[in-house]
């Protein structure tokens, strides 16, 4: 098993603790955590109160942790490491991915135009600084399955069996999103544990 931590920046948290409610959102932390994850940025004298972990096995996910706020979702790319340090990540169509296809990226999904067109196909025939890497990633992206799934501990919006203190929240769609109630608060270790497949199954009781 690939397992790669990193500590998050206070002044970086608002990149990764966003609602993910489309594909663009899924993208956009997809994006941010790779650069984050390349970056390897010492912490040292920073206090950090979020983590991030990247778990590449038979599958391959981020995890984000917030307080008693846990999330989740699967990595779209191929990680090379080398003792636990990442000495390159690419698309899984084999381009390897740098700060210049990241930028790429970024500047698509922040556009405006594409923002109220969310057409890839026609961003690339409307934009006259399109780059076709950022295409071609953004396109990857959209194709793969989000697995998204949040735990929550949310005594502010409590409301009985329908919106119980603990729950998991699993997709992120409006149309399919539906909600699971825990008894008790969970640990991340639990959370982590839930979503390893070479662990035993948890069970609904």
């Amino acid at each position: 098993m690939k397992l790669i931590e990193r500590d998050i920046f206070p002044f970086k948290e608002n990149e990764f603790f966003v609602p993910v409610r489309d594909k663009i959102d899924y993208a956009r932390v997809i994006i941010y955590a790779t650069r984050y994850l390349l970056l390897n940025l010492p912490t040292d004298g920073i206090k950090c109160d979020t983590q991030m972990k990247l778990c590449i096995d038979k599958m391959s996910r981020l995890f984000f942790y917030k307080n008693k706020k846990y999330f989740s979702i699967s990595y779209p790319f191929s990680v090379q490491v080398d003792e636990n340090e990442i000495t390159d990540i690419s698309t899984l169509t084999g381009k390897s991915i740098d700060s210049k296809s990241l930028s790429s990226v970024i500047s698509i999904i922040e556009d405006s135009s594409f923002k109220l067109n969310p057409s890839l196909t026609d961003y690339y025939m409307e934009s006259d600084t399109a780059e076709y890497i950022g295409i071609s990633m953004l396109e990857e992206i959209f194709q793969s399955e989000p697995a998204y799934i949040r735990y929550d501990s949310d005594p502010e919006n409590e409301n009985g069996k329908i919106h119980p203190i603990n729950h998991l929240d699993i997709n992120y769609s409006s149309y399919g999103t539906y909600k699971l109630g825990l008894e008790n608060e969970i640990e991340s270790i639990f959370f982590d544990d839930i979503l390893n497949i070479r662990t035993d199954c948890s069970f609904l009781k």
